[in-house]
């Protein structure tokens, strides 16, 4: 994300992280968090918040006029809550309903950004539920180790990137693959992100939700994009370097991508550090046709 989507998210993530602590000055908010710790059922509050978000999500993958609706920037805030009040009232919660709301308030440089920051905060409510539940390391270990066997796997690479298969069959190839291996949670959120990648590759959005998971828990994810597999050592002194670099422990994805040729990508976050050969010959290319 760039321009003001980088600032709407960074705002957006800083509300949810107030919304966990419980000290939000968001006064919209503030009726759902008292509503979640009295009723001792902050956990639940959470994932059924994340879930209408995705439901959100899913209509807004499958309804390009609306989505483009609620990201204008020449319409009122109050026109835009408006329509999102009813389609959405009595179909999630008000929790979700108030978050969406915060999320089309804000200011997007793109519909899909838009799509992109509700999809991220359902993807975080459903992870804070992990966190109060105490299952959280667990659930990031998942996503990385699926993360893996995707980069390994062609054949599940291309089940689940097929434009002629349907999400409602890649959300099953996902279900049957981990049903019993993985949390509930791991699980349902792999479900949605492979059946909603709105272009993005599949191994760059599986990737994101580990990100996300190990920015709950406090740890920075790099990805690095390499064309081959690097050893246990080259992995070591990478994340070393990394780690003195940001201050912080730092956890490796690592995606094998015969398309770089030859160097690394590493991106932390919205931070890319790209010096793949690939991407060097691009640049020498376009100089020459300059």
């Amino acid at each position: 994300m760039f321009g003001v989507s980088r600032t709407s998210i960074s705002a957006l993530r800083e509300h949810l992280d107030a919304l966990y602590a419980g000290n939000t000055k968001q006064p919209a908010l503030l009726k759902f968090i008292g509503d979640l710790l009295t009723s001792g059922i902050k956990a639940a509050g959470f994932a059924n918040a994340g879930e209408g978000l995705l439901a959100i999500v899913d209509v807004l993958d499958r309804e390009r006029s609306l989505r483009i609706r609620l990201a204008d920037p020449a319409s009122s805030p109050e026109s835009r809550d408006a329509v999102a009040n009813a389609l959405f009232t009595d179909k999630v919660s008000p929790l979700a309903l108030g978050i969406f709301r915060m999320v089309i308030d804000s200011r997007w440089s793109s519909d899909t950004d838009m799509v992109d920051a509700t999809e991220e905060a359902g993807v975080t409510l459903i992870l804070m539920a992990a966190e109060t539940e105490g299952s959280l390391d667990k659930v990031e270990e998942e996503l990385f180790r699926f993360g893996r066997a995707i980069d390994a796997n062609a054949d599940l690479q291309m089940a689940l990137t097929d434009p002629a298969t349907s999400p409602d069959v890649k959300s099953g190839i996902v279900t049957t693959l981990l049903n019993g291996k993985a949390e509930d949670v791991t699980i349902e959120l792999l479900a949605h992100t492979t059946s909603h990648l709105r272009g993005r590759r599949i191994q760059d959005a599986v990737a994101s939700l580990s990100e996300l998971a190990g920015r709950r828990r406090g740890q920075l994810i790099a990805t690095v994009r390499s064309a081959i597999d690097l050893s246990a050592a080259q992995q070591k002194r990478l994340q070393k370097a990394l780690a003195k670099l940001h201050g912080r422990d730092i956890e490796l994805n690592i995606i094998v991508d015969p398309s770089v040729v030859g160097g690394i990508e590493v991106q932390i976050g919205d931070e890319v550090f790209d010096g793949t050969i690939s991407t060097k010959l691009e640049q020498a290319r376009r100089r020459m046709t300059g």
